[in-house]
């Protein structure tokens, strides 16, 4: 798909993540496990999509 492969040549650096590993030069990527919460890093207020998406 091109929009991942878009994606993958946009990372800059490593990703230090246990759940995900990626290897640029292969343009590969494998999901080792469904993260959790605390192991994302999100930058969202999820009570005002709560808030949203309730009315």
């Amino acid at each position: 798909m091109d929009i991942v492969l878009d994606s993958m040549r946009r990372i800059k650096g490593d990703i230090d993540l246990d759940w995900l590993e990626l290897d640029k030069a292969k343009m590969r990527g494998t999901f080792n496990a469904i993260p959790e919460r605390d192991q994302m890093n999100l930058t969202i207020n999820e009570q005002l999509v709560v808030e949203l998406y309730s009315k």
